[in-house]
Order: C-alpha cells, then sequence, then structure tokens
C-alpha cells in the first residue's frame, strides 16, 4: 500500500495547472518535488487504519459503555490484549464494511474470586455479534459458554468471520453478553481478544515483521561470526541475504533488563515507557509473542505500556522448547499471514539447564568422554565456582552449542513457512539475542557477573524486504536500544519520542555514538561500562575501581590498560553523564558527617518488605555493596559528602502498604555515632532509624538542603512526585517465583 497526496476528494491527486510551465532544474519544480518528497515521507511515516478495531476504540472512548473496558488478561496459558465485558453488557461502534471484510477475534470467559479461576460458581452465558444498521439488526456471531458444566469451555476460542455479504454498509458492530439464568454473574466476565477488521497486506514499503532474540547467544559461537562449529547454518545463510553487524552489543548482561531496554529503546527503562510494539498496535496489524522466558511475559503485562492497544495482541509463554514455540508460531501464521503481520519469538534452548535432544547434541559432544557431565546440564553455579575441569567443560560448551543449534534447525521452519506462504520477500527479519554467556572466560560462568566481551557481544542479523543489501557486513558499533526504532524504520511505522536509539538504516554510513552498557542486578556486582571505539571503561561501584581496555590490542579483555588520565576524565563524565536520568527516579540519598573520618552505613529490609536495585552514585565517592538477596545495603563514603540512589522492588509477599529500611552506622572503633535523618523536603525527621520508604513525605522536586552537622552524621532521602517504577517487575506468583529462581535469575 503505498501513500499518495490527497486533497478535497479522497484518493484524488494534487494537479497543477498547465500554465505553471514547470520544467526539471526550475526553481518551482525543485520546490515542488522538495513539497512532494516531504509530504510523502510524512505519509510513509502515518500507520494505516484498520476498518475496524475493537480494543482501539474501546481504549480512546472516554465515555465507554458501562462493564467494558480494554485490558491485557492472561488466561488458559495466555495473555492476550482484549475488551473485557461484564454480564451483561453492550459494546457498539460504528463501521463501513469494506470488501472482502474478514473479523477476527479470539472469545473466553473466566470466573474469578479473589483472583482464583471458579468455573464451578459460573453459569452459563452467550456472547453475541450484531450488525445494525437503518435496515435493522442482524446476528453475526453467537457461542454458548458454560464453565461450569463444559469443561472444553475454559480456552480461547479463535474465529475467523468472513462479512463478504455485509460489504459496502455502513452501521454498527454490537458486541454483547448475556446470561441465561439469574445468580452469579458478577464472578464471570467475557474477553474479546482484539475484534478487528483490516485490509493491510505486506509489501516492499510496508513489510511484516519476524524478530527472533536467542536467550544467552554469544556472537563468537555463531558461524556467520568466525565459529568452525556447525551452530548455526540457517542463521549464516540468512546473513548472506541480509545485513551482519560485525559490532553489535547488548546494553545489559542480563535479561532483565536487556529485553526492556530493546523493547523501549532506553538505557534505564521503566514499565511506563511505550514499546517498540505500540506503532504496530495503534495501526491494527496483527501481533504475537512466543516465549519460553519468564521474565518476558511478566514484564510486557505490567506497568503502562501493557495498557491496551500498546503491547501485542498475544503473549503465549510456558516450558516450550523450541520446537514447542515454532508449533505454536507456524499455528499463528496459518491464521494470520494473509494480513500484515508481526510476529516475535524469544528462544531460550541455549540458557542452562542445556537438554539439546539427541539428534544435535551428538553432532558435537566427544564420544569418549567419560566425565560426570551427562546429556543435560543445569549446575550453573558449581560451574562457576569451578567445580569442573578442562574436559567437563568442554562437554559442556558441547552442550551448550547443541542448543544453539536446536534453535536454528526451528528458525529453518519458520523461515521455510514464509517462503512456503509467500512472505518472504515481503517480511523484515531481524535475529538477534539478549545477552551472551560467559564459558569460564574470566574464570566464571553463567551470565549477568560482569561486563566483559562474551557477555554483551551479541549477534544481529536483519534481513530487509526483497533481500535488499544482501551480504552487507556493517562494522560500526550498534547495540540493543537502536533495534526498535530501526525495526519501526524499516516498517515504514513512526518511532515513540522517547525512544534513545538510532534508526540504522539512517546511519550505517556514519561514525558510531558510544556504547553504554549496565549490569544492576542484586545478585551481581553494579557495574557500568562505555565503550568509545576500540576504548572501554568498566566502573565497579563495589570496589571504587576502574578498568580500562584496549579492545584492538586485547580482544579477550585479559589485561586492564592504563589510560591517560583526561582519556579516562573524559568518557566516564559521559557514562555518568548518560546515567544522570537516574537522579530523577527511585530513591535518592544525600550523607554527610563532622569530622574527616569514613562513614560506614547500612541499610536493611524489613522482613518480606522488599529488595534494592539500580543502584548508582549521584557524584564521584562512595563504595556501594549489595548482599546477593538485594536485601542488604552497605555503603562507605568520605565525610566531606557523597549521595547515592536506589530503587525497590516490593517482596511478593509483602500485601501492606509500607516498605520498612533500618539504617545503621558503626564508627572504626565501633562506638554508635549521632543520627539525624531527614525525610524529604520538609526535612522531618522519622520516630526511629527506621524508615518507611512509602512515606508520603519522602516527596521532594528537588534536593533538599543536606548541611553538615556538628556532631556525627546527616542524612538526606528522598523521592521526586510520580517517579517511574523500575523495569523490574513485581512476581506475586509463588510457582513462577520459583521458576525463575531455577533458572538463576533470583536467589
Amino acid at each position: 500500500m503505498h501513500p499518495t497526496l490527497r486533497h478535497d476528494g479522497v484518493g484524488a491527486r494534487k494537479r497543477f495547472p498547465r500554465t505553471a510551465r514547470t520544467h526539471p532544474g526550475s526553481p518551482l519544480w525543485m520546490a515542488l518535488a522538495c513539497l512532494l518528497h516531504m509530504a510523502t515521507a510524512s505519509l510513509a511515516q502515518e500507520p494505516p487504519t484498520p476498518a475496524f478495531d475493537l480494543v482501539g476504540l474501546v481504549a480512546a472512548d472516554e465515555q465507554r459503555p458501562e462493564g467494558v473496558d480494554a485490558v491485557m488478561r492472561g488466561a488458559y496459558g495466555q495473555t492476550r490484549t482484549s475488551v473485557r465485558m461484564n454480564i451483561p453488557a453492550v459494546a457498539s461502534y460504528p463501521v463501513t464494511i469494506p470488501s472482502h471484510a474478514i473479523l477476527q477475534f479470539g472469545l473466553t470467559a473466566s470466573a474469578l474470586v479473589f483472583s482464583t479461576e471458579s468455573p464451578e460458581l459460573s453459569q452459563p452465558l452467550t456472547a453475541r455479534i450484531w450488525f445494525a444498521d437503518e435496515s435493522g439488526r442482524e446476528e453475526i456471531y453467537k457461542r454458548r459458554i458454560n464453565l461450569k458444566n463444559q469443561p472444553a469451555d475454559r480456552t480461547w476460542f479463535q474465529e475467523r468471520l468472513n462479512l463478504g455479504r455485509l460489504a459496502g454498509r455502513s452501521g454498527t458492530l454490537q458486541f454483547e453478553t448475556s446470561s441465561e439464568v439469574a445468580g452469579n454473574t458478577e464472578v464471570t466476565l467475557v474477553y474479546w481478544s482484539t475484534p478487528r477488521i483490516t485490509q493491510t497486506t505486506a509489501s516492499a514499503a510496508e513489510p511484516n515483521l519476524l524478530f527472533i532474540t536467542i536467550d544467552c547467544l554469544r556472537a563468537d559461537h555463531v558461524g556467520a561470526y568466525g565459529y568452525p562449529h556447525p551452530t548455526t547454518p540457517t542463521i549464516d545463510r540468512l546473513s548472506t541475504k541480509g545485513i551482519r553487524f560485525a559490532h553489535a552489543y547488548a546494553n545489559a548482561p542480563m535479561t532483565l533488563p536487556s529485553i526492556p531496554q530493546i523493547f523501549t529503546s532506553q538505557l534505564f527503562p521503566s514499565r511506563d515507557e511505550p514499546l517498540l510494539t505500540a506503532p504496530f498496535s495503534n495501526a491494527g496489524i496483527p501481533s504475537a509473542a512466543f516465549v519460553n522466558n519468564a521474565w518476558i511475559p511478566l514484564w510486557l503485562s505490567q506497568g503502562a505500556h501493557a495498557d491496551p492497544p500498546g503491547t501485542f495482541d498475544r503473549i503465549i509463554s510456558g516450558s516450550l522448547d523450541a520446537r514447542g514455540i515454532t508449533d505454536q508460531a507456524l499455528a499463528w501464521l496459518a491464521d494470520n499471514g494473509h494480513n500484515r503481520f508481526a510476529l516475535y519469538l524469544h528462544f531460550l534452548d541455549a540458557h542452562t539447564p542445556y537438554r539439546p535432544p539427541a539428534r544435535w547434541r551428538e553432532i558435537f559432544i566427544d564420544k569418549n568422554y567419560r566425565g560426570p557431565v551427562g546429556d543435560t546440564f543445569k549446575d550453573d553455579k558449581g560451574a562457576a565456582a569451578g567445580k569442573y575441569n578442562a574436559e567437563d567443560q568442554k562437554k559442556i560448551i558441547a552442550l551448550y552449542d547443541a542448543g544453539i543449534r536446536y534453535v536454528d534447525s526451528q528458525i529453518d521452519r519458520v523461515l521455510e513457512e514464509l517462503k512456503r506462504n509467500g512472505n518472504f520477500n515481503d517480511t523484515l527479519i531481524v535475529i538477534s539475542a539478549d545477552h551472551g554467556e560467559e564459558l569460564w572466560d574470566h574464570g566464571s560462568f553463567f551470565h549477568g557477573q560482569s561486563l566483559y566481551e562474551e557477555l554483551l557481544h551479541i549477534p544481529l542479523v536483519v534481513k530487509l524486504p526483497g533481500s535488499a543489501q544482501g551480504g552487507r557486513v556493517v562494522e560500526r558499533t550498534v547495540q540493543g536500544i537502536d533495534l526498535a526504532p530501526s525495526i519501526l524504520d524499516w516498517m515504514n511505522l513512526p518511532s515513540p519520542d522517547q525512544f534513545q536509539g538510532e534508526k540504522l538504516g539512517q546511519t550505517l554510513d556514519q561514525a558510531p555514538r558510544d556504547f553504554i552498557a549496565t549490569a544492576t542486578q542484586a545478585q551481581f556486582p553494579t557495574r557500568y561500562a562505555i565503550r568509545r571505539g576500540n576504548t572501554k571503561l568498566v566502573e565497579s561501584l563495589d570496589l571504587d575501581h576502574i578498568e580500562g581496555f584496549r579492545l584492538d590490542a586485547d580482544p579477550q579483555e585479559e589485561n586492564a590498560a592504563p589510560m591517560a588520565g583526561e582519556v579516562t576524565a573524559a568518557l566516564m563524565s559521559d557514562l555518568r553523564e548518560a546515567r544522570s536520568i537516574l537522579r530523577e527516579r527511585g530513591f535518592q540519598v544525600q550523607v554527610v558527617a563532622a569530622g574527616d573520618r569514613e562513614i560506614h552505613l547500612k541499610m536493611t529490609s524489613a522482613p518480606i518488605a522488599g529488595t534494592f536495585l539500580t543502584l548508582d552514585r549521584r557524584g564521584e565517592k562512595g563504595i556501594f555493596q549489595l548482599s546477593p538477596d538485594g536485601r542488604r545495603l552497605d555503603i562507605r563514603g568520605p565525610a566531606a559528602g557523597f549521595g547515592f540512589r536506589f530503587d525497590r522492588l516490593k517482596d511478593s509477599k509483602n500485601l501492606g502498604r509500607r516498605d520498612l529500611v533500618t539504617l545503621a552506622e558503626r564508627s572504626p572503633s565501633g562506638a554508635d555515632s549521632p543520627w539525624r535523618i531527614s525525610l524529604g523536603a520538609s526535612g522531618t525527621p522519622p520516630d526511629a532509624d527506621t524508615i518507611d520508604l512509602n512515606n508520603a513525605e519522602l516527596e521532594s522536586t528537588k534536593p533538599p538542603p543536606c548541611e553538615k552537622p556538628e556532631r556525627g552524621i546527616h542524612l538526606c532521602i528522598w523521592r521526586y512526585p510520580g517517579e517511574q517504577v523500575s523495569a523490574l517487575p513485581e512476581i506475586k506468583d509463588p510457582a513462577l517465583r520459583e521458576r525463575l529462581r531455577a533458572l538463576g535469575y533470583i536467589q
């Protein structure tokens, strides 16, 4: 679908009078050509509008019908963007039925009591869709659902209605729920998942999207990046038809915050930022995500960015191996491949526990190995602690490679289906990773623990529509936050203003910007890194230490190199400037003391209160050590004063409104020092050394004064009003918490 210039008549092109005598090269012609180019470019960034999109209509309706709302809802193993309706309720919106119209939607019912599915309390209900115009009303869909007596009804029904007989008619589509009997209708709700009529199909100018991230895939284990073993034949072939970015980097060494960084194009994302998904959701482009990493759907379905229609139509997660994800994706493509679509897949099979199928395992393992490592491996803590010898490590790496090959084989199935159904040429394909994996490169194993290359250098292969620029290799440094604006630019969709990354399609021939990386999870030391050209600095807050590397001479980062003072100062200044946004988010602390001795503080969370995360300095001083469980923070700094900041994650068992933290200080002699604690702008002291971080008195629109005391220590703590919530999602489900613990994500 190509944009055209329009004026008074719909679809009419602008005509210029013959007497204008414009000719190529004349000032008038050039001016008109310039205007034409700008107008066309502007229109190209306007997303297509679906003929009908119930979720978008309800979300935008400030006077929406009673008992009707747009929500993200998890039910029966899927999370879907939906219109939720009470029983009874009606939602009616105008529509003109286009030719060859298809109305697609999902439908389910759910009976909830205190957030627990209780189908035994539900009564039979009926969901209907009507078309009404001046000639009357006709029923076009009806389904009876009986959750109590029909277990088969406890599912999502996927429907596809041919509205061809109504083509050209204008009226309203009416979605209605009703109960067949009285009683207990208030516990049952009906969910209509993205009811939508769209005629949008893909083209080279407005392509489909297939976006794939592979958990823990380091670039140097990909064939196209020089790996000698056959881990990625599919990705390698695709790189010959697309663009391979030789120096692509994750902005963090763990899934959280790396995936939020990718989806928000923000170094420090919050749950309230618009996502990569928002423009194609607003355009009515069918979308889905199939993932096997519990962090991702948990994060995507929380916060303001999850408000419909801002995220995927459908998110399916669970214990899905690569084949399971691919099977689900192919089934979805069978229903949606005739429309323009956006499909996201995240594979976990290169992540511990390694358990690749025998077919792929046998390609990589040494059949003469007789050590303790079997055909699966999940002892990441033992591996990090040096439990395994060189031969054991070789077997573990072989299992990692086999997992990569398994994922690659399933990507091949998806690409073959795109070729079979005729979508391959008109699909933008982006394959990358959320981070790498350390395989004892610096004496450890797993990920999250450092900002070395093995955890940050990731593959990035982009196949443009029509395989444009096929075989090109880009040497400039690019990063995860560049993916979202680049994808939307290649899809000819607008990017949210909040995006920080580059549109790579427009900057491939430009000098790269600095690359910034963050490591701020509780179980590992807090670190920040900056890379400029071949120079890289890593700042460790727990050691008050800066490492410098010359990557051209030392690509494995084996030896920290001395840096000229002015180089270090300039890079550190820019690194801290990149983090300056954190000084207006979360909790801020300033500390000053009498005398000249070092200050040593401890902040300890009360049981089931919450944990600390995303630490940073407010200046250049201070050492900050966070316990692996995130509940105790040790701080040291000079008496002249220093500052720091942190976020908080509420404990899943904390059902109250308070978030209690106790402060303590010990002088070198062991004697307690006099305390003065000031809360917020007013400087109100707390009743004791335990502070409720949810206390409204902590709010301040600017840093409050924190005067040096005559004796002891003065600590000032505040937070900005309406500060954005952290990117880390709340985990309320104990079973989900245990699953994440098994993956090594939480202690």
